[in-house]
């Protein structure tokens, strides 16, 4: 019954434009005949053919047909072509029917948006929730890890963004709506992380596969010798220890060495010639000493000439 009403009113909008584009064809052709006069076999031709596209034009003009945006308005969201088929379980089918019929509403919302903002939100939010249930038809067992947030969390979060459009479509202004607005922004962005967490939780298995898949892997390549054991990489690293220990055991007695070494000091004529004073001054002394030794009596030699200031006195 639905299906013989829209055919209905498609009917006239399609005779409307078959009458205009005979007419145009009509008025054209006589146009040209005025303008040109085909005599010839190629004139006519060339006239039908001018006529037969303009009265086309005008048809598809009248006809109501939009070339440019026809299929682009009737093409799904990117978000519903990432779930767009069934699993053949009815109880996870219902739960991505139902994921389906949200994201649709998530994309609606999201061009009616009149904040970019916003928009740039639900747009993010959609996508994280066509991965949410892209991991539930690749694996049909997690369905139950996001019934609260298909029963709670997603509708809720509708009636969020539905409210932020009713508010700037009425023009409410004033401070309450204000800060309504806001903390629907703010909550948005709460309900992105949590989606994102949620998408980690969903995966938090296949992760923790993945791993002991390269565990078993490595100990399997040890086992069959395709890989550098446990035992030599120790080696390796032990011929490096000691390898570099014996370098610093090096460095250390050179540079020992170096600080036991006395330094040779310059030649200094200066210095040489008092050395010199000083060890016959030393060898005079000696030789006064085991003189007194032999004869105490004899006059006592001093050095600066005092002893020949005691021998004048001793004369007279």
């Amino acid at each position: 019954m639905r299906k013989r009403m829209n055919n209905q009113s498609k009917k006239p909008k399609k005779t409307k434009g078959l009458s205009s584009g005979i007419i145009a064809f009509g008025m054209t052709f006589a146009l040209y005949s005025v303008l040109f006069h085909p005599n010839s076999l190629g004139r006519l031709l060339l006239g039908l053919i001018l006529a037969g596209l303009i009265g086309t034009i005008i048809r598809i003009m009248g006809s109501g047909l939009d070339l440019t945006t026809h299929n682009k308005q009737d093409a799904p969201a990117p978000s519903l072509q990432k779930v767009a088929q069934d699993t053949g379980n009815p109880e996870v089918d219902a739960i991505l029917q139902k994921g389906r019929q949200m994201l649709t509403e998530l994309d609606t919302e999201r061009k009616v948006a009149p904040d970019k903002a916003i928009a740039d939100k639900l747009l993010q939010l959609e996508d994280r929730c066509a991965e949410i249930f892209r991991a539930v038809y690749d694996k049909p067992a997690k369905a139950s890890q996001i019934r609260k947030f298909m029963d709670y969390y997603l509708p809720t979060t509708l009636k969020m963004a539905r409210a932020y459009r009713t508010l700037g479509e009425r023009n409410v202004s004033g401070r309450e709506a204000s800060d309504a607005r806001k903390r629907i922004e703010e909550a948005l962005g709460v309900v992105l992380k949590g989606c994102q967490k949620l998408l980690d939780k969903l995966y938090q298995d296949d992760v923790l596969d993945i791993t002991t898949d390269i565990d078993v892997l490595e100990q399997m390549l040890r086992r069959d010798g395709l890989t550098q054991s446990d035992l030599q990489l120790a080696a390796e690293q032990a011929r490096h220890a000691a390898a570099v220990n014996a370098e610093a055991e090096r460095v250390a007695a050179a540079r020992q060495q170096a600080a036991q070494t006395p330094v040779q000091q310059p030649y200094d004529p200066a210095q040489w010639h008092a050395g010199k004073q000083t060890d016959v001054a030393a060898q005079v002394q000696s030789a006064v000493q085991q003189a007194q030794t032999h004869a105490p009596q004899a006059p006592v030699l001093h050095t600066g000439g005092q002893a020949a200031q005691q021998a004048p006195q001793r004369e007279a």
